[in-house]
């Protein structure tokens, strides 16, 4: 009788790992196919304006888009999103500067890597939130490629990226937004020009940044590591939806809520340098998500 129960357990055990191992090859197949793809786009036209207006807009689209926050002040100094001990595996924001250990882009491949999410080879960039930026409006695309284009070279080389088991795993079940590309439709065209106002509409424009770690819904998400607190909702069915406009405007000069609460430095709100008017937009905006 033992002998049959250790039989079976033995068969079940095995049948258990041969259906992982099956599962884990489909998984590394699709997720190498999704890596390796060759996208085929057509590149927008954009001119590119050089004079300082259109570089201090360009700044400011930097900062509030989030990609000082990822690339450093300097655009060169990445903050690293999973470390050597990462199970996920090693994924820090690279040097996209024109330095040694940077990148060599013209006008077209900026339009390629903010546009599309692709590398120069038109493969997806890794871990690059340009399906938030993708939706920028001409101008203000041009804007912001006037800007980083004409910061100055830093020589500095960021380690290889890597993925690991856990990670292409993430990645094939849609829990980690490993390559952008996929999420972006190549096909869309974009408006010239989106007016600032006041309202709710701009506020969405303005909001798309608030989704990479708010999520789509903006209902917020579990702690992504030990240290980390919960990603809290900020639809109105949230806190923010019992703010005034004001509460949330002094939330960004201050980084307290309303209730007193001190923010985590996971959400830097003083390195989001909006102006009170887009906040008073965003405030609008959230106030009409359910």
């Amino acid at each position: 009788m033992v002998k049959k129960i250790l039989k079976w357990t033995s068969l079940a055990l095995g049948s258990l790992v041969l259906l992982l191992l099956l599962f884990y090859g489909i998984v590394y197949a699709k997720t190498e196919a999704d890596i390796h793809k060759v996208y085929a786009v057509t590149l927008q036209p954009l001119p590119i304006p050089d004079d300082s207006a259109e570089y201090i807009a360009g700044r400011h689209i930097a900062e509030i888009r989030g990609c000082l926050g990822c690339h450093g002040a300097n655009l060169a100094t990445g903050e690293v999103f999973a470390d050597e001990h990462s199970p996920i595996g090693y994924i820090q924001a690279t040097n996209i500067t024109s330095g040694k250990g940077g990148i060599q882009y013209t006008d077209q491949d900026w339009i390629r890597a903010l546009r599309h999410g692709l590398g120069k080879d038109n493969r997806s960039l890794w871990f690059m939130p340009s399906h938030e930026i993708c939706g920028l409006s001409n101008q203000d695309m041009a804007a912001l490629i006037s800007y980083v284009k004409k910061q100055p070279p830093v020589d500095k080389t960021t380690p290889p990226k890597s993925i690991k088991p856990l990670g292409r795993i993430l990645t094939f079940l849609g829990e980690f937004p490993l390559l952008p590309a996929k999420e972006i439709d190549h096909t869309a065209t974009y408006v010239d020009e989106v007016k600032p106002a006041i309202n709710a509409d701009y506020g969405k424009y303005l909001a798309v940044t608030c989704t990479g770690c708010h999520t789509a819904s903006y209902k917020g998400a579990p702690s992504r590591s030990p240290e980390q607190p919960p990603i809290p909702d900020i639809s109105s069915t949230g806190h923010l939806g019992s703010w005034t406009q004001q509460d949330f405007v002094k939330l960004f000069h201050n980084g307290r809520t309303p209730e007193g609460r001190v923010l985590s430095p996971y959400m830097p709100v003083k390195s989001f340098t909006y102006s009170d008017d887009e906040l008073k937009a965003i405030y609008l905006f959230l106030h009409e998500v359910n």
